[in-house]
């Protein structure tokens, strides 16, 4: 379990890593001189997850990273969630 802190540690380093394309981006694509801040769902922020959790441990993953996931991973990512 993450606590508060550590949620808003990490959506700020997702923040610093984002924002600064997102606004190249939104410059080239506007030519205006100065880009807004993006909101979360301009950054796709929070991304779409899934995860799995056990009695000794859990897994989290984007959808986009579960999606390229070799079928052999995914049939254990899934087994051990209880689909199989």
């Amino acid at each position: 379990m993450t606590d508060d802190g550590t949620l808003k540690a990490a959506h700020a380093e997702i923040r610093r890593e984002r924002v600064p394309s997102w606004k190249q981006k939104y410059l080239k694509e506007h030519d205006v001189p100065f880009a807004p801040e993006p909101t979360d769902e301009d950054l796709n922020w929070p991304e779409p997850m899934v995860s799995v959790t056990w009695e000794h441990g859990y897994i989290t993953m984007t959808l986009d990273a579960y999606d390229k996931l070799k079928a052999k991973d995914k049939k254990l990512f899934n087994k051990l969630g209880g689909m199989y």
